[in-house]
């Protein structure tokens, strides 16, 4: 009976025991947790107190989803946590003002992670709390409506920024966001499917190009993604044209497709059409700007990457730029400037550099077929330019205006190098020149043996073109 007694009493006191351990865990009202404890797997549901912030975050629009918006999202994860926002279209601005990395993943059936922001705000304004937060987007789709003026798309306020494999394209382009857009003007692939010349033939000035040309024949942007050639390739590429030429992208549409105001921001894979200005790095409030852009498609906008402001450490390279109204690089800021290895082809200027740009490098681009001028630079610039090839523009190789005459009233005076002015720009013998329009022509010489070897220039010559 005793023995009864005793267990009876031991078994009554767990509960005391147990409810004694559970206001252990708490301290005037509020839990008391070790590090980790207590966590549970994202589910996509909403915080409970007893969740905490989480390192991931789902965002879907499946049935039965509590978290259906980024904005639900970013009060849920942990700075430096991760937001998947499942394949879907969503209605929606996006506000980043945390460390964060926002990433689209497919849907069912494969579908695209898709935005379509009201015109009226940025589709996504990233404001980190420290100059040092590290912010990431990627494989994500911002469609905008091409027929309103509106602000940037992305609009990078400062931050570690980075955006890669993320498109910026109008809502009625109907354009396969898989397309290649080739490596040339469609023109230009019918001279380099041709079967090989007949060398008793002369040697005109199309093979020549297409000569030079085969040797760039790989779309510099795209080739590290999966994209595909598809028939209405090139129907694109003439839509976009159009569209550029007639100022639907200029006058309207978003004013900046990315626009970075200070911060240290990478952008990489990325395909941006029909904006005013594809990429802008414009300095605010005498902001330093880093960034690096490798790898992106950008066609069909009203300028195509621009600098402006005071202090900007930019590398541009290996980007396919083309069809844009204005010029393909603009740069009209102090510091230094690195163009290498990019494709700019059928923008109104390819490479404008104003006297404000300081150790510049133009290296191995293809500055193919741009209407007006391969390159026009300010009597100020400093800089070297090696390893080009300037092909059929409409313009000069290189034509030079007054940098005085621009900084006292604004206006761009034609001055002519080494006459007007001792040029302080290492123009290199790797260069090749060939077909530009504006440029003065040689003399003819004796007839070369091979006459296969193109007959063009590895020196800067004069330039006979209207500013």
């Amino acid at each position: 009976m005793k023995r009864v007694l005793t267990f009876l009493a031991t078994a009554s006191s767990i509960p005391l025991v147990l409810a004694g351990a559970a206001d252990a865990q708490s301290l005037g009202g509020f839990p008391i947790r070790e590090p980790g404890a207590g966590a549970r797997p994202s589910t996509g549901g909403p915080a409970t107190p007893g969740n905490g912030v989480r390192n991931e975050v789902v965002v879907s629009q499946d049935a039965g989803s509590k978290v259906t918006t980024i904005a639900q999202a970013m009060k849920l994860v942990k700075p430096g946590g991760t937001i998947l926002v499942k394949g879907g279209v969503y209605n929606e601005n996006i506000n980043v003002t945390k460390p964060v990395e926002i990433r689209g993943v497919p849907g069912d059936y494969g579908r695209n992670t898709v935005f379509r922001p009201a015109s009226g705000a940025a589709c996504v304004s990233i404001t980190p709390d420290t100059p040092l937060a590290a912010v990431s987007l990627s494989q994500l789709i911002f469609e905008f409506d091409a027929n309103a003026v509106s602000g940037p798309c992305v609009d990078i306020s400062g931050g570690t920024v980075s955006v890669s494999d993320t498109y910026i394209i109008p809502t009625d382009a109907n354009i396969p966001l898989r397309a290649a857009y080739g490596p040339m003007r469609p023109e230009l692939m019918d001279h380099l499917a041709r079967p090989p010349r007949d060398d008793a033939q002369s040697y005109d000035a199309t093979s020549q190009l297409a000569e030079v040309v085969s040797r760039h024949a790989q779309p510099v942007g795209a080739d590290h993604r999966e994209w595909s050639y598809i028939s209405g390739g090139t129907s694109v590429e003439k839509f976009l044209h159009t569209r550029a030429a007639r100022g639907v992208g200029l006058v309207t549409g978003p004013s900046a497709g990315i626009r970075v105001a200070a911060g240290d921001v990478r952008l990489d894979g990325n395909v941006i059409v029909g904006t005013r200005t594809a990429v802008n790095f414009a300095s605010e409030r005498n902001a330093f700007i880093k960034g690096s852009m490798t790898n992106n498609v950008i066609i069909g906008n009203g300028v195509g990457i621009a600098a402006a402001g005071v202090g900007a450490d930019l590398l541009v390279t290996r980007n396919t730029i083309r069809y844009n109204s204005g010029a393909g690089v603009r740069a009209d800021v102090y510091d230094g400037v690195k163009i290498i290895a990019n494709e700019i082809l059928g923008n109104e200027t390819g490479v404008f550099l104003s006297e404000k740009v300081r150790m510049a490098t133009v290296n191995s681009n293809l500055v193919v077929q741009n209407y007006g001028d391969a390159m026009k630079v300010s009597s100020g610039f400093f800089g070297a330019v090696a390893g080009n090839t300037f092909a059929e523009n409409g313009g000069c190789t290189m034509q030079f205006f007054s940098a005085e005459q621009k900084i006292l009233n604004n206006a761009e005076i034609k001055v002519t190098a080494f006459e007007d002015f001792k040029p302080v720009v290492v123009y290199d013998q790797t260069n090749f020149a060939l077909g530009n329009d504006g440029d003065a022509r040689y003399k003819k010489k004796k007839r070369r043996k091979n006459k296969d070897e193109p007959q063009g220039s590895t020196q800067l010559v004069a330039c006979e073109a209207p500013l």
